[in-house]
């Protein structure tokens, strides 16, 4: 396979992290890349600061099919609350799925989450994606992906999809701080500012106290976002 430029992040379940997976792990590797969400209700990769985010319904296939025509790369984020629309009106394009590289199905440890992801992957099974092109990426994971969600490295090699174990992503508080500033990675250790120094050197109390902070959650982010370099390196291989 040729390295992969145009992603769909799905699932049936909410609160797996879809969107931040599409936000954090997917968008900053892929050049160029067009963000195009499609939800209705619930949040989306402009609420966690993504300025260029183009949004539709799930039920606009044609417009989107359009979008990915005229886009080298692009990332297609799809709802919990569209789901089901959008894979009833992909049935009505001949090859609509082809314009997919990768099919991304986020799950996480709880039984729902994992299930209900499952049940996304013979969605997509049955509307013609094939096996080779979907990627089941474990998410919030505490150690190792293959102790906390056996069922899910099963069913991958039943089915012959590809799960590389190192394709995962770490749970983190780290998520939860860059969605409240609205920050993405970059943002926070782009400029290896030495916070640390700055806390020491600055007289301010609330400057000190602001720049000690900002350190520590430099600090964790840093392997945070190692991690997602070896979750992404995985997933495309």
């Amino acid at each position: 396979m040729a390295t992969p430029t145009k992603f769909l992040m799905v699932s049936y379940s909410g609160s797996v992290g879809k969107t931040v997976a599409a936000l954090h792990l997917l968008y900053p590797r892929v050049p160029g890349a067009k963000f195009i969400a499609l939800e209705t209700i619930n949040q989306s990769a402009s609420d966690l600061g993504l300025a260029e985010v183009e949004k539709m319904q799930g039920k606009k296939v044609r417009e989107l099919l359009e979008h990915l025509v005229l886009e080298d790369a692009a990332i297609v984020d799809v709802g919990a609350s569209n789901i089901e629309q959008f894979f009833a009106e992909m049935t009505r394009f001949h090859g609509a799925t082809d314009e997919f590289d990768l099919v991304v199905v986020p799950v996480c440890p709880d039984d729902k989450s994992w299930q209900e992801g499952l049940k996304t992957v013979e969605s997509l099974l049955q509307i013609g994606v094939e096996a080779d092109r979907i990627r089941i990426l474990p998410n919030k994971i505490k150690e190792d992906p293959r102790e906390e969600i056996p069922q899910v490295f099963e069913y991958a090699k039943k089915k012959k999809i590809p799960m590389n174990p190192d394709a995962f992503i770490f749970e983190s508080e780290v998520y939860g701080y860059l969605a409240h500033h609205k920050m993405s990675f970059r943002d926070l250790i782009g400029d290896n500012r030495d916070y640390r120094a700055e806390a020491k050197a600055a007289t301010d109390p609330a400057e000190r106290s602001k720049l000690a902070r900002l350190h520590s959650w430099t600090s964790q982010a840093k392997p945070v976002q190692a991690n997602l370099d070896v979750a992404f390196d995985a997933l495309v291989g």
